[in-house]
């Protein structure tokens, strides 16, 4: 009987490691398209108005009292009723107090963000990013890590932002959504871009930082006594905040370049969208638009978004290390409200 439970110890102590560490079935690259790559470059820009107070409207003018009906001309006795009489007086009319001009205090009116029901408008140059992205979400995700035998794996994608400061959260695990990576990080709104400041990442035993500078071009890493300085040209996007990146991207772009900062190192990415795709997820089927990231140490992160999640990340596998972790969505929730949701495929409460 020992023997026995020595020996099937043994034998799935075997299986999860070939699960984690079998290469399996090799995640393939998506054709690249012609043409070069649109390098992307921070801009820097005022933060937009969330909020403005309305204007008030202006009241509406006071009736005007009618004349008086002039008085009837009376002959005394002794006057010359072919003379010219004076004219009745009547009282000046006073100025309705709202037709007094005074200025106007000027404020910036901006849009509200849109509700979590309503749909998106498609990015532009000049769309505030602050306009488009909810101002808090939160994707949990069922999946699998390893190769081709699967480990059951949990995540989560969630972000928060007050009109500036973008605070961007990726995790996953096999017993919960942060056992194995918790990547978090800091960006700047800027106009219609994200641009990623601060991170702080860990994987496994492993923890690292980094300080990205946009303006001069560099970006400093920290783990234990170890550091690193990387030289970049472009935009530089945390790996937790690439998904709220791809949200804002402009659908036009089908090829772009810029670098990736995550997990003590900074790598250029090529990125490449391929178009509309259907998933099927633990919460059914869904509309996604699917980009695809290859970075320069063999890192690929494959994205689909959903338009009707406010473009949330319906999905994201990412290769690296000679594994893959594939996360679907299992729950939505967008500004507080939960969108869709299968209780069977959330991880189990801690």
């Amino acid at each position: 009987m020992r023997r026995s439970l020595s020996t099937a110890f043994l034998l799935s102590t075997a299986v999860h490691l070939v699960a984690l560490f079998w290469p399996g079935v090799e995640v393939p690259e998506a054709p690249e398209p012609p043409g070069e790559a649109r390098r992307l470059e921070a801009r820097f820009l005022p933060p937009p108005v969330l909020q403005a107070a309305p204007r008030a409207a202006p009241a509406a003018p006071a009736p005007r009292p009618r004349p008086k009906p002039a008085a009837a001309s009376v002959t005394l006795p002794g006057q010359d009723a072919s003379a010219p009489q004076a004219a009745a007086s009547t009282p000046a009319e006073a100025i309705p107090a709202a037709e007094a001009s005074a200025p106007a205090s000027a404020v910036a009116a901006t849009a509200p963000l849109p509700d979590a029901s309503g749909s998106a408008e498609t990015p532009s140059e000049t769309t505030a990013v602050a306009f488009l992205l909810p101002r808090q979400g939160r994707v949990v995700y069922s999946g699998s890590a390893g190769g081709a035998i699967g480990l059951q794996a949990y995540g989560e994608a969630s972000w928060t932002h007050d009109g500036q400061t973008l605070e961007s959260r990726l995790a996953a695990g096999l017993n919960s959504t942060d056992s194995a990576l918790d990547f978090r990080s800091v960006s700047r709104l800027s106009g219609p871009q994200i641009i990623s400041e601060r991170t702080d990442d860990r994987r496994m035993s492993k923890h690292a930082t980094s300080q990205i500078d946009q303006r001069a071009g560099l970006v400093h890493m920290q783990r234990a006594q170890d550091s690193r300085e990387r030289e970049i040209k472009g935009l530089a996007v945390a790996l937790s905040a690439l998904p709220q990146m791809l949200a804002m991207l402009d659908e036009s772009v089908q090829k772009a370049a810029f670098f990736v900062v995550g997990d003590f190192w900074v790598e250029d990415s090529l990125l490449i969208a391929l178009g509309e795709e259907e998933q099927r997820l633990p919460v059914g089927r869904v509309m996604t638009r699917h980009y695809q990231s290859r970075t320069a140490n063999d890192k690929l992160i494959d994205i689909w978004l959903a338009p009707q999640w406010k473009n949330a990340a319906a999905r994201i596998r990412i290769r690296f290390d000679g594994y893959t972790v594939d996360l679907r969505a299992a729950q939505v929730e967008i500004d507080g409200v939960t969108l869709v949701s299968e209780p069977g495929a959330l991880p189990p409460e801690q």
